[in-house]
């Protein structure tokens, strides 16, 4: 048995196949250079001596991505009991043997859960033989809970390990490595302020990192696809290790980060489909938690699948909408919405990547005229708000959305100058604005400037009431759920240009719940909105009557054309023959 010569991988092998027992109580597997240049042994070593079972194959398995430091910024996403915190604090212990003067910061949701995972570690130095002359000594080091240095550390303005909370600003500490442990919560993901605010303070985390080293490890379990951790994968080049309680039979749900040792065994044998994982937390075990816990919470806790509790959580949908160029000047009398495969439509957007949008399955010939055009306005608030725009036509019980932007600026001039320009342009026969703000102030200002460059726009008024999360919902989703909607595909293009996520109307419609403050900014849904709730009153009629209704008088024009053109016709001939002498 050498170790020195197997990689981590055949360490691992070698150790699931030994007598655990002759593991436990021989050192002879643990010699001092092995513990230091190896990790897996280290591992091994500290479960033995924590008097702790052999660890799993899935615990290996998650021991070997956290130690891969070709990868900078790792995610372990694992189900509750697989000890991903535990592997994370030997982990540390074993850099901190191999370094003295690492500086780590350990980051989680509460204060209080950053200093129990601080302490434990502290606790582990002092039992671990190997590691006890690394105990911090009173009155040389510091030895608290949330902050410690180790022995023989160098001195340093920056403790060896330190812990705080994820609503905590931290400055004036520097770090080689950075522990996010669970950080975010399910309460946290209620709000997107809230939401805004820990990844904000996690990422100023990332500044402390010191030159030369940039590291982090992620411990967690999403609670929703608008969690940090997913924006983390998607924008900021975290990797992912997906570890779920069952072999899955799709691996779509984990964001392409599903452990390679769980897709390996789906490869070779497809009927450990639905079987546990882990070897420890067995089916009898999983399936008591899933009746104790609910099948909703399992899939999320155990099963890391996010996509159930966010179509709950989320009533608005981009599928939703019909998907078409829409015209300036007339549209199709009859659109008839699909969702099937062949009518997807592969255009970005800033919702979620499952929503997908859909062009119509069938579009009549027939057109007419717009029946009706407005602009609805949500004017800017304060700070860093936009002021929020939606043009919207009617025809035959649909709504058709031309054009959904946001202005920076407020009150400016220029603003107003744009929003008269626009309603020249597209023909807007009434701008609709939110007076709650400012009592009608922004209108009273609008007003001389849509008469010098649309005098035939009407300007109006509108009072909003209520919660307006849950006013917007209630507005806008059975609006969704009957395909009522139009919409242009130059909208999803122009989305793409906003100054961020948070302002983008896709992101806002998809993220919007009915917690209060669930959005960071929502002026452009908003005003889209306001704009359908003010068109409701156009929409009673059933599209199909309306589409009879539009035939019978297309017909009617024909043959009132048809009499006018024959009594000319007649006239002319009679004249004719008198002139004849007929």
């Amino acid at each position: 048995m050498d170790f020195s010569q197997m990689t981590p991988r055949e360490q691992v092998d070698y150790f699931c196949s030994v007598e655990w027992g002759n593991v436990y109580e021989d050192d002879k597997y643990f010699e001092d250079e092995l513990l230091y240049d190896n990790f897996i042994v280290f591992y091994t070593y500290a479960f033995a001596h924590l008097g702790l079972p052999r660890p799993t194959r899935s615990q290996y398995e998650m021991a070997l991505f956290i130690m891969d430091s070709t990868k900078p910024h790792r995610m372990v996403m694992a189900m509750r009991g697989l000890s991903k915190s535990l592997t994370s604090q030997i982990y540390v212990v074993w850099r901190l043997l191999n370094d003295p003067d690492e500086h780590i910061l350990v980051m989680s949701a509460g204060r209080t859960r950053a200093i129990n995972y601080s302490q434990f570690v502290q606790k582990m130095i002092k039992i671990l033989p190997i590691t006890k002359m690394m105990t911090p000594r009173h009155g040389m080091e510091r030895t608290s809970g949330e902050s410690f240095d180790v022995a023989g550390a160098s001195a340093s303005d920056s403790p060896s390990v330190y812990a705080v909370g994820a609503a905590t600003q931290v400055t004036g500490f520097r770090a080689s490595l950075i522990i996010y442990d669970d950080i975010e919560t399910s309460q946290t993901v209620e709000s997107a302020v809230k939401t805004e605010a820990i990844d904000t303070y996690a990422m100023e985390a990332q500044n402390l990192l010191m030159t030369g080293k940039d590291e982090s490890i992620t411990l967690c379990t999403p609670h929703s696809m608008s969690s940090i951790y997913v924006n983390w994968i998607d924008n900021k080049g975290f990797r992912p290790f997906v570890i779920p309680a069952y072999y899955p039979e799709d691996d779509s749900p984990y964001f392409g980060g599903l452990a390679p040792f769980i897709k390996e065994r789906i490869t070779k044998d497809p009927s450990i489909i639905g079987r546990a994982v882990d070897d420890r937390i067995n089916d009898n075990f999983l399936q008591s938690k899933k009746l104790r816990i609910g099948k909703s919470k399992f899939k999320l806790q155990y099963m890391l699948d996010v996509s159930e509790s966010d179509a709950l959580r989320y009533p608005l949908k981009l599928s939703d909408f019909i998907v078409m160029d829409v015209d300036d000047d007339s549209a199709p009398l009859k659109v008839i919405y699909s969702s099937m495969p062949d009518k997807r439509l592969y255009q970005k957007h800033n919702g979620f990547a499952k929503d997908y949008l859909y062009t119509p399955a069938y579009v009549s010939d027939d057109r007419a005229s717009y029946d009706y055009r407005i602009m609805s306005i949500d004017p800017a608030g304060k700070g860093k708000d936009e002021l929020g725009i939606s043009i919207i036509y009617h025809l035959n019980g649909k709504l058709f959305i031309k054009k959904i932007m946001g202005l920076q600026g407020g009150y400016d001039d220029e603003v107003m100058i744009n929003i008269a320009t626009l309603c020249e342009i597209h023909k807007i026969d009434t701008i609709v604005i939110e007076d709650n703000y400012g009592d009608g102030a922004f209108r009273k200002m609008l007003e001389p400037h849509i008469l010098r460059k649309s005098p035939k726009t009407e300007v109006e008024g509108f009072k909003v009431k209520g919660q307006k999360e849950v006013r917007i919902i209630e507005t806008l989703e059975p609006i969704l759920n009957q395909h009522r909607i139009v919409i242009d595909r130059g909208v999803f293009i122009d989305d793409l240009n906003a100054p961020s996520r948070n302002y983008s109307f896709t992101h806002q419609l998809s993220h919007l719940t009915s917690e209060r403050d669930s959005l960071i900014h929502d002026d452009r849904l908003d005003s889209l909105a306001m704009g359908v709730e003010y068109l409701l009153e156009w929409m009673v009629d059933d599209s199909e009557k309306g589409y009879e209704y539009h035939l019978e008088k297309e017909a009617q024009k024909t043959i009132e054309f048809t009499l006018q053109h024959f009594q000319g016709m007649r006239r002319g001939r009679t004249h004719l023959s008198y002139a004849s002498g007929f």
